[in-house]
């Protein structure tokens, strides 16, 4: 098995990279988290990895965090998830917002991430909640209630511009630029109006 892969970034793109080591290339599937994080092309990076073996098939998913990894590994374990939906799963949600929607049972929040219906997020609460309940992700599960509410806001006004036609790749960079000028407390409206300008 590949656990991690360091080498210098070829190529990458929201889902994919291309990661040279020693006049290797390997093309390696990963969320979106990983790519806002990951180094520039031609930067040496490293990369943790999961490798999928499968009758008809062997890839690599890559992830910047071992929460990351350990998420889609438990991802994985349910009936019904295989890997693009995990992969999907972190590129929407953080690790730490996903374990708390889970833990605390948000099925209406669940059934915002696309590819995940109704017994999708149904079959997640009942199979994770016990196994995420007891695990600890380092940083994620941190965060202060302040920086907790940020982050609820944050993620609803994204999902009110993916409503609207946005991909959660624009949306996100839109919010996030649209943050920058605002000073005082968060609201979903205003990141929206900055958003839409």
């Amino acid at each position: 098995m590949i656990a991690h892969l360091e080498g210098i970034l070829v190529e990458k793109n929201p889902t994919q990279l291309i990661l040279e080591v020693n006049g290797v290339g390997y093309c390696v599937n990963i969320p979106i988290s990983t790519y806002e994080r990951i180094g520039e092309p031609g930067s040496r990076v490293k990369i943790i990895t999961y490798q999928y073996v499968r009758e008809d098939c062997l890839q690599l998913y890559g992830f910047f965090t071992p929460e990351e990894k350990s998420l889609f590994e438990i991802l994985i374990s349910v009936n019904g998830v295989g890997p693009k939906t995990g992969l999907g799963i972190l590129s929407f949600i953080s690790v730490g917002d996903f374990q708390r929607a889970i833990v605390e049972e948000e099925l209406d929040f669940l059934r915002n991430i696309p590819g995940i219906g109704k017994k999708t997020a149904q079959r997640l609460v009942v199979e994770l909640k016990e196994k995420l309940g007891k695990l600890e992700f380092k940083k994620d599960m941190k965060l202060k209630s302040k920086e907790q509410a940020e982050a609820g806001v944050i993620q609803e006004a994204i999902l009110a511009l993916i409503s609207l036609g946005y991909n959660r790749f624009e949306a996100k960079k839109i919010i996030e630029k649209g943050k920058e000028g605002i000073k005082g407390k968060l609201t979903v409206e205003e990141l929206i109006k900055r958003a839409l300008r």
